[in-house]
């Protein structure tokens, strides 16, 4: 009778662990929406991305390399973007602003060492334009939960997301105009994305903000069969790394955007195109 009744208090335990334990949980789909809920309310921020392209043709070795930092100010609207790129041997750096006033948004920029200004005419200035690695969102079909994870001096939620081919066109782009395959057609790039197998990377969203820190992919594997699947193709293209990581950082606490003294006083322009 007293082994039943132990019994019966074990099975007990077991059934409220094992639904307490249901009830920790964590629904990605949940998790993300208000992610994205979060960060379309940031008021500041700094965020950066970098992107990394390595590949070669016919042996001969190519690399890329972009990285993008930027200030973002709400109310009223600011941004700073300081951006840099190395194309194989060639580097670039540039720091532009977009700063809104009574009459309206504008893009200041340096052209030979002048600052010029610029109607950046309707720019939507909300976060998932303005901050790249909320703009890789848009191509994310699917997130799984993977685990709990220190992240700085916090914790964070990691998520296993799976892209769309989409988030790959620029990248694409840049190899098809390197190698100069398709001659010239206007649908090799498309007709390449469509053959891409999915694409998977990592998001993780802040415990305690409920934002998303950082994000992160590799996409070398299904970078690198697209181009092995090309159908009379002479130009041999081997993907050795093809990464997209991100973060960030200071929100609700960002430094103020301010225009350097030369931009402020810079010649308006009329915009191009």
């Amino acid at each position: 009778m007293k082994r039943n009744a132990f019994a019966g208090i074990v099975l007990s335990v077991f059934i409220i662990g094992s639904f307490s334990g249901c009830g920790k949980q964590t629904d990605p789909d949940v998790l993300m929406r208000e992610a994205k809920a979060n960060a379309g309310e940031l008021t500041s921020c700094t965020a950066s991305i970098e992107n990394t392209l390595e590949f070669t043709v016919d042996g001969q070795q190519k690399h890329y390399q972009t990285e993008n930092n930027v200030t973002y100010q709400a109310k009223p609207f600011a941004l700073k973007s300081v951006q840099a790129a190395k194309l194989d041997q060639t580097d670039s750096n540039s720091t532009t602003y977009n700063l809104s006033d009574t009459q309206g948004i504008w893009f200041y920029s340096q052209s030979d060492g002048v600052w010029q200004k610029t109607s950046a005419g309707s720019l939507d200035t909300t976060p998932f334009h303005q901050i790249d690695i909320l703009r890789l969102l848009e191509h994310v079909k699917g997130q799984k939960y993977v685990r709990e994870v220190n992240l700085g001096a916090g914790k964070a939620h990691k998520l296993e997301l799976t892209f769309k081919s989409e988030v790959l066109r620029s990248t694409v782009e840049n190899i098809v105009t390197a190698t100069g395959i398709g001659n010239g057609s206007s649908t090799i790039v498309q007709a390449l994305l469509d053959s891409a197998d999915d694409i998977y990377g990592y998001c993780y969203i802040d415990e305690k903000t409920g934002q998303i820190a950082q994000l992160e992919l590799d996409a070398t594997q299904a970078l690198n069969k697209v181009f092995q699947n090309i159908d009379g193709s002479s130009v041999k293209i081997i993907v050795t790394k093809c990464m997209i990581s991100g973060k960030i950082d200071n929100i609700g606490t960002a430094p103020a955007v301010k225009l350097p003294a030369e931009a402020a006083n810079a010649q308006t322009v009329e915009a191009h195109g």
